[in-house]
Formats: C-alpha cells, sequence, structure tokens
C-alpha cells in the first residue's frame, strides 16, 4: 500500500491534491512548537450580578473593587473571616482563571523521567471529527463558595507539573455549508480555511482545532470529577467564558498566528477541507482495534481544489498514505491527481507541439508559351491547433495529434504534373515509476508528378524523438530531472536517376528542392522536449515542508514524502 496505491483520479475522489500527514508526525511537531509558542496570558474574571449571575469584570476593576485584593493571591482555603475574602465577598467576586497555551510542566522529554504528554491530536474512527487535547503552560483558577453570609470557601489551585489538566473536545472538521464552519463569521471562515502560505502547517492546524464554535463542550482529565477543583474548572474556563466564545466563534484562549508569504508553486490552492483517514488493513478498511503503531500511522488528509475548480466532498481513501517502514523517514505524503499534473504538463508543450503542426500550402500551375512551363510552389505554416486527448486511465496521460494535406496540379486530370504534402505530427506523454517519457514524431509526406507520370514520393521527414526524464524532487519542492534523449531518423529520399528528370520535368531535382527544403524548415522547428519543462513544476507546501522520493503511483498521480520542517 502507500502511496503507491493514490488514485485521485477515481471517481470516489476527484481532488486536485492531497497533503496527508500522520498522527504520530503531527503530534511530534505540535510538541515542538508549543514548545516554543508565545502565546498570550488569558486572564477572565467574574463577579454575581443584581440576579445572580455570572458577569465578566475587568481584572484590575476587579481588584480596586475589592479593595485592593488580587484573587490569584489569596492562597487556596484561605479562613473566611480573613480582610481579603471579605474585600472579594463584598465586591461579589465568584470565580477567575489565567491561562496560556502551552506545553504543561514535568513532562518527558523536557523533564527527564517525567510521564509522556497524552497526544495534543487523536485521530478516530470518525473521518469527520478530530479529537483534540488542549494543554497549558500555565493554568490557575480561583473560584468563591457562598453561603447565607458571603464567602464560605476559598478555592486557589494552580496546574501541578506533570499532573496537566486536559481539555479534551472533539472538533468538525468539515469546512462544508452543512457543518458548524458555515454558521461562523465570514472573517472566521477565512481565517480557518486558510488558503496562503501555512495552510498545511501545525500553527494553522492548532488554530483550526481550538476554535470553540467547532468544538463539543470540553471534559477535562487531570482532575477528579465532583472535587472542588473540578466544579471550579468547570465553572470558571467551561462556563460563561466558553460560551462567548462558541458564540463569537473565537479562538480558546486567544490564540492567534501570523501568515506567512505563500511560496511559489505552480497549482494555486483555491479550495480545502479535511477528512480523517483510519489506518486502513489489506482489504480497504478501516482497522477495528489498530495498535498504538498503526493508530500513529492514521492520517489528517488535506482535500484541496486548485485553479478555481470545484472541490469534490469528502471519501475515506481506502489506503494508507504512510507504510510503517516509512513511518521514521517521513511525515506524510503530497499527492497531485493525475489529470492535475497531466493538464499542467499539456499547458507547458503545447507551444512546442503546436510549433511543429504545419498547414500545408501547394500551387501546380502552367505558364510560357503554349503553357508548357510547369510551376511549383510550396509552404508550412506552424502552430496549429493539435487534437489533445486526456486519457483517465493508463500510462499514457496525454496525446497531440495533428495532420494537414494540401494538393494541387496542372493540365488535364494533372497530366502536366501534381504535388501533394501531408504534414503530421503527434506527441505522446507517459508518466511511469520515476520516469516522464515524451515521444514526438513528425512525418511530412511529399509526392510529385511530372510528365509522362513520372512519380516520386517518400516520408521527406520521418522523426522521432523520445525524451525521457528521470525524476527527482529537491527539499523546497521542485522537480528536478536528468534528460535522455534518443533521436530517431527514419526520412527517405525519393530522388531516383537521370531518366526521371528526361521523362518527368525534372521532377528528381524538384523532389531535392523540395525535400531539402522541408528538412531544413522542420529541423529549425522540431527539437527534443526542453529540460525546464518538467523542471518547472513545484510542489505545494513548500513553507511547512521538505520533500523528497518523488514518483508516480500505480495510479499516475504524483505522489512525494514529505517532512515537517516549519513548525
Amino acid at each position: 500500500m502507500g502511496f503507491s496505491s493514490s488514485n485521485l483520479s477515481a471517481a470516489a475522489y476527484g481532488y486536485s491534491f492531497v497533503v496527508a500527514t500522520t498522527q504520530e508526525s503531527i503530534n511530534a511537531s505540535m510538541q515542538q512548537y508549543m514548545n516554543g509558542i508565545k502565546a498570550p496570558e488569558i486572564m477572565m474574571c467574574y463577579i454575581m450580578d443584581q440576579n445572580g449571575n455570572p458577569q465578566s469584570i475587568d481584572y484590575q476593576t476587579l481588584i480596586t473593587q475589592a479593595n485592593g485584593t488580587d484573587p490569584f493571591s489569596v492562597p487556596d482555603g484561605t479562613p473566611v473571616t480573613d480582610p481579603r475574602i471579605q474585600n472579594l465577598s463584598k465586591a461579589y467576586f465568584m470565580y477567575a482563571f489565567k491561562a496560556q497555551i502551552g506545553l504543561p510542566a514535568g513532562y518527558a522529554p523536557l523533564t527527564p523521567g517525567g510521564p509522556a504528554l497524552p497526544n495534543i491530536v487523536v485521530l478516530g474512527s470518525s473521518t469527520a471529527t478530530v479529537q483534540f487535547n488542549l494543554t497549558c503552560s500555565e493554568f490557575q483558577v480561583t473560584e468563591a463558595t457562598y453561603g447565607p453570609r458571603g464567602i464560605a470557601n476559598w478555592l486557589n489551585q494552580s496546574q501541578p507539573a506533570g499532573q496537566a489538566w486536559i481539555f479534551s473536545s472533539l472538533v468538525d472538521m468539515q469546512l462544508t455549508p452543512n457543518s458548524d464552519y458555515a454558521n461562523l463569521p465570514p472573517a472566521v471562515q477565512a481565517q480557518i480555511k486558510n488558503l496562503g502560505g501555512n495552510a498545511f502547517s501545525v500553527q494553522q492546524l492548532l488554530f483550526d482545532l481550538d476554535n470553540a464554535a467547532l468544538q463539543s463542550t470540553p471534559t477535562i482529565t487531570g482532575v477528579v470529577p465532583g472535587t472542588p477543583l473540578y466544579n471550579g474548572l468547570q465553572s470558571a474556563f467551561l462556563g460563561p467564558y466558553m460560551t462567548q466564545l462558541k458564540t463569537n466563534g473565537q479562538p480558546v484562549l486567544g490564540y492567534s498566528i501570523q501568515q506567512s508569504t505563500t511560496p511559489p508553486a505552480s497549482i494555486t490552492l483555491t479550495d480545502l477541507n479535511f477528512e480523517v483517514n483510519p489506518y486502513m488493513g489489506t482489504n480497504g478498511q478501516p482497522v477495528s482495534s489498530p495498535t498504538t503503531d498503526q493508530q500513529g500511522l492514521s492520517s489528517l488528509c488535506y482535500l484541496c481544489a486548485a485553479n478555481g475548480v470545484q472541490l469534490p466532498v469528502a471519501n475515506e481513501f481506502s489506503w494508507n498514505w504512510i507504510d510503517p517502514s516509512e513511518e521514521s523517514s517521513y511525515n506524510g505524503v503530497v499527492a497531485i491527481n493525475r489529470n492535475t499534473f497531466a493538464n499542467f504538463f499539456e499547458t507547458q508543450l503545447y507551444p512546442t507541439v503546436s510549433k511543429c503542426c504545419f498547414s500545408p500550402l501547394v500551387r501546380v500551375w502552367l505558364s510560357g508559351t503554349f503553357d508548357t512551363t510547369v510551376n511549383y510552389q510550396w509552404g508550412l505554416s506552424g502552430n496549429q491547433t493539435p487534437t489533445v486527448n486526456m486519457p483517465s486511465t493508463g500510462s499514457t496521460v496525454a496525446t497531440f495529434t495533428y495532420s494537414g494535406n494540401a494538393s494541387d496540379q496542372a493540365g488535364l486530370n494533372g497530366d502536366m504534373g501534381s504535388m501533394t504534402l501531408t504534414p503530421s505530427m503527434n506527441a505522446t506523454v507517459v508518466f511511469t515509476g520515476k520516469t516522464i517519457v515524451i515521444t514526438q514524431h513528425l512525418v511530412i509526406y511529399v509526392e510529385i508528378t511530372g510528365t509522362f507520370g513520372v512519380t516520386l514520393s517518400g516520408n521527406v521527414v520521418d522523426i522521432t524523438y523520445t525524451d525521457t526524464y528521470t525524476l527527482g524532487v529537491d527539499a523546497s519542492g521542485s522537480l528536478t530531472a536528468t534528460l535522455n534523449s534518443v533521436k530517431t531518423d527514419n526520412s527517405v529520399d525519393p530522388s531516383t536517376n537521370g531518366w526521371s528528370n528526361f521523362w518527368g520535368s525534372d521532377v528528381n531535382s524538384l523532389m531535392n528542392d523540395i525535400a531539402t527544403w522541408v528538412q531544413d524548415f522542420a529541423a529549425t522547428n522540431f527539437t527534443d522536449i526542453p529540460l525546464n519543462t518538467v523542471q518547472s513544476f513545484v510542489f505545494p507546501g513548500g513553507n511547512t515542508f521538505t520533500f523528497d522520493d518523488v514518483s508516480f503511483s500505480e495510479n499516475r498521480d504524483l505522489v512525494s514524502h514529505i517532512t515537517y520542517v516549519q513548525v
């Protein structure tokens, strides 16, 4: 299996290209990124309004109303008779929290011997949702529990090292008109469906997962349910704060990213959706109870439309993008639909091929005394329009065909002379293994008849170029290639001997003149395909990944392994 099975041109898919990264690589890159993240510290405070409901209040305003008391500085379990508690009670303080997205302290590998941090992203059996485990580098919560005479109990706790408070939710990853995404404000939709330079980065993925409106109500792990701490987190963090974020479609804890410049790419991303691909068995079906290693190979797939084409609906792939043997070397795959790449290639080849699609001109007429002199005129005009065919299956992905014909005669039924000029141009493009094979075949047939019916004919040009490009890819995603070009020349010389000139109005010399002109004309126009035709292609995602090991899949998608470089 692996990327050699890629078949994006199948009716069930049709995406212009797909970027697929494994759960294992996403989490490794996400942890690396979050270790150095400069996220803002978010502080939210709430007091009781006249109806007993929580009402947000600015932190400094709260301190002023509480006679200078900072709720975060009042220790856990402080007696309710303490003046600071009394100050907060008079200000009708309810609860507050301050938190910052990041990696919690006390976990390996940052803390040697510490426990392993749970995965931040979990790709389950659902193709439409992702489990997101939000972690914080710091989290402190305070809560006042009221009795008949004011505050009766005081809670103030901070997340301990190695015992993170994790907020788990299921995130709807469908960016479609019928999903939660469609209810977001247009500006937020544009931020989530980022089509810019870091569309495939873990920064952008964290931003997408962190949007409260796309999340289910989080559950808390690392805290015993029913305890004062659990209840305090439910009230302070998952209460009105989360409700307001969901209403506005805002990220949790103020996470944001800076957009980067879109790197050069040969195809332009114009639409995007997500799909989770569980680990697949050899039968093309999800493994019902995957091992930990198999789960790590499940993939988050970016389903991409390019150059304005309509994005098809999300469908589960029947193959794994990364095989177990590749996991230690690569993070994922970029696959370009055979039709997308063939269309790109057709655009690149068309000027070269059409240059040798010749429209012929032939004129034969009589002149001189008693119309006894036979005159011949001929010409070829290039840049005609070939017929292009793009087969949907097989190794041949594009064919170009063109033929022309021109003839004329002089005298009764051509008894004084005639001429026919028939050019044809055919080209094929074949994708196979790590090669692109382009075959061009130019034939120009000439037939001349002089007086007394003497006829000379033949393919004065019959040349085939077979150009084999062996592909590679550099780290930035630009195709590289080495070229092996083979020229086969089966052109013939139709001229015969002097008797043809004697009996045929000098047709032998005339054929030599025509053949020489046609061959010289063809030589200046018909050449092998330039190397830069192949090397002009650049994969999308150059800001985020390094590329390696490019080839064609069994179904002729252009595929390359990728590794996160930008986290």
